[in-house]
């Protein structure tokens, strides 16, 4: 995955692992082949089963799978070196592919695809690609498609949403501040001519690429939350780059905005823009785990793969019972992420989530995202040196997800909403039934 030698590429297994000789640096001794005794391919599907159901995942591979393998794929090393984002070339094929309207209408120009059938679909991309921006990207760009689709305005489609589908313009999320997420410094205030926007926002996920950004500002006379769309060449606008440890071809940038002037026509919500926020973060909350938990499955793959050929003492480094426990606890958080999430699709599906804020779906990035960044200790643990260095197919996939802990939002902060929910759902249980004026005395 990282470098451009043999061996560099992260691939994922699809036939039995046997163990025996190969470059095993300093592990290596001379030693007849042994089988291992780990076998992915014991029950249909693999032990690392996909999150998707068969139909989608072919349907990923014949759809998308050559663009991701000849076009993504082979920039990825390179991006990530110099953090230089995903171009928009790249972007406005898989716009042509159908990635960027998968769950717009098609009087939009997209795909009318449910929700749930992206969440698949993000999955299998994430196991896919070696580039784990790619799919971080689609989730954004799709969800804010389909958020400025559902205002319903004529303008806003024509104007946005369908160069968007298209992959002729990109859009950018503007929440964050840097601080708390619900302390909002920047504001907007009303003028004669229409609206004077003030503030910094980032990091943002594609600031570099995108070119209109859906901005969460304080009215300064009502105190309330308001959206508004900010255009990249807007009076005013400046971007700077914000890199990261991970993700680098994302196209994080700092936001700044110098009294930008902004039409009447630019403001979405004019009240409650709180409530309009929470759909876009809600809806992240299940996309990001999806396209993690394939990263996480395509790392213990290429890891299991690569153990059954390091020798150590003269025995695959898999028949050893360390590594067995580790590469275990791998697959159980593989494993139990896959049902969790199996589980809140299922309950999209069939309607039953707040699209606001719904506890399971927190709960579903939350676990994931704890899995992850256990998956990247205990490779850290098993494979030492080849954890860190560039030619190995670790080091950058590792960096990618341990960003997920700050590009999620505080983790803490989810653990304290869903106890303040817990509690509050306790107390009100346990309180005492209201006596019934009309009941009988003597009756229970």
């Amino acid at each position: 995955m990282m470098g451009e030698g043999a061996g560099a590429r992260m691939f994922p297994v699809v036939a039995e692992v046997e163990g025996g000789e190969g470059e095993a640096g300093e592990d290596s001794e001379a030693a007849p082949p042994r089988p291992s005794p780990i076998r992915i391919a014991s029950r249909p599907g693999g032990m690392v089963g996909s999150l998707a159901p068969p139909e989608i995942a072919h349907e990923v591979r014949a759809r998308f799978g050559a663009f991701i393998r000849d076009r993504i794929d082979p920039g990825a090393a390179e991006r990530d070196r110099t953090a230089t984002p995903l171009s928009r070339e790249l972007l406005r094929e898989a716009g042509g592919l159908g990635l960027l309207g998968f769950t717009v209408p098609a009087s939009a120009g997209g795909a009318g695809r449910s929700w749930r059938e992206w969440g698949w679909v993000l999955h299998e991309i994430g196991y896919l690609s070696g580039d784990t921006s790619f799919p971080m990207l689609l989730a954004y760009l799709g969800t804010l498609s389909r958020m400025l689709f559902d205002t319903g305005r004529d303008d806003v489609i024509h104007r946005y949403v369908r160069p968007m589908v298209a992959g002729d313009r990109f859009g950018g999320f503007a929440w964050s501040e840097g601080h708390d997420p619900f302390a909002f410094q920047t504001t907007v205030e009303e003028t004669p001519s229409g609206y004077v926007l003030d503030g910094v926002k980032g990091p943002i996920a594609d600031g570099l690429i995108a070119d209109v950004f859906m901005v969460f500002a304080r009215d300064r006379r009502t105190d309330d939350l308001v959206t508004v769309l900010v255009e990249r060449d807007d009076p005013g606008v400046s971007l700077t780059p914000y890199p990261a440890t991970g993700l680098r071809a994302a196209g994080m940038a700092r936001l700044r905005l110098d009294r930008v002037p902004l039409p009447r026509g630019r403001v979405l919500v004019s009240a409650d823009g709180l409530s309009y926020g929470q759909r876009f973060l809600n809806e992240r909350r299940l996309e990001m785990p999806c396209w993690a938990l394939g990263r996480m499955r395509a790392l213990l793959e290429t890891c299991v793969a690569e153990l059954a050929e390091r020798l150590r003492y003269g025995l695959p480094l898999t028949e050893m019972q360390t590594i067995q426990a580790a590469v275990g606890r791998m697959h159980a958080g593989v494993e139990t992420s896959r049902m969790v999430l199996d589980h809140v699709l299922a309950r999209i599906g069939d309607g039953l989530h707040d699209p606001l804020w719904d506890p399971p779906l927190a709960l579903a990035k939350y676990h994931v995202i704890r899995e992850a960044l256990g998956m990247c200790r205990t490779l850290q643990d098993i494979l030492g040196g080849a954890a860190v260095f560039q030619a190995a197919p670790y080091e950058r996939a590792i960096r990618d997800l341990s960003c997920l802990n700050a590009i999620a939002g505080t983790m803490l902060t989810i653990e304290v909403d869903l106890g303040v929910l817990t509690v509050g759902d306790v107390e009100l249980r346990r309180r005492p039934r209201p006596k019934r004026h009309d009941q009988p005395k003597g009756e229970p």
